[in-house]
Order: structure tokens, then C-alpha cells, then sequence
């Protein structure tokens, strides 16, 4: 694939490639979440065919050593780890990202797999 093509794919961890485990249900629950396998075969398709994989996660750098321990014994291939990801939680609903580079955002719903398709939604942009 050429570097023209390869795309920087920031990927959720709880409840996107496991299931989800919220930080105050501890290190334990952590150790022991369930994982989805399709989701995990999406991700690592997408990293070997030379795409960036940072795994961006509200888990907190406490948690840093059970996260990095959870994703290598589910051989999830990435490159970098993200951690402390502002929680959607109370009044936030959603993310924004604003970037000079072009981005997309896919809501995960249900299955995660590496297929994508293209569709025509409605967008926020900001006018001058």
C-alpha cells in the first residue's frame, strides 16, 4: 500500500474491542473483559495492511500496565496507546475533533469489522 493511501485509525477499546468496562469497575474487570473477536480481526487486518493503529481509550494511565497486558495476551496489533480519552459522560454527548488534516469518524454500533462504505450524512461545519 503506498504511504498516500495508509490512514491513522484512532480505535476505542472498551465496549469497540472488548467489552465495556468502565474505570471505576477497577483492575480486575479490566483483566478479565470479554474480547470481540471480530472486532480484534478488524483491527488487525487494517494494521497489517500498513494502516496506523492507536488504540485511544478513556482508561487512565493507572491503568496503563492492565491495558497494554489485555491487548498482548488478545494479540491486538497496534502502535500506539492512547490513554485518558475525555469521557462522554453527564452533559458531553459526543466528540468533535478538529484537525487541519482530513478526518472521518465512524460511530460504532453493533458489529466492527474493516468493511467500509461510503454515505452521504449531514455534518457540523463552522462558517465565517
Amino acid at each position: 500500500m503506498d504511504s498516500e493511501k495508509k490512514k491513522i485509525f484512532l480505535i476505542d477499546m472498551d465496549g469497540t474491542i472488548c467489552d465495556n468496562v468502565r474505570n471505576e469497575a477497577g483492575i480486575k474487570a479490566m483483566e478479565e473483559a470479554k474480547p470481540f473477536p471480530e472486532s480484534i480481526e478488524a483491527v488487525n487486518k487494517l494494521h497489517d495492511e500498513g494502516h496506523f493503529i492507536c488504540i485511544f481509550t478513556a482508561r487512565t494511565d493507572e491503568h496503563k500496565q492492565v491495558t497494554e497486558d489485555w491487548l498482548k495476551s488478545h494479540r491486538v496489533k497496534y502502535d500506539q496507546l492512547l490513554l485518558n480519552k475525555p469521557r462522554k459522560i453527564g452533559k458531553y454527548s459526543e466528540y468533535h475533533l478538529i484537525d487541519d488534516t482530513p478526518a472521518r469518524a465512524t460511530t460504532f454500533k453493533g458489529k466492527f469489522s474493516h468493511k467500509f462504505v461510503k454515505k452521504n450524512v449531514e455534518i457540523d461545519v463552522f462558517e465565517d
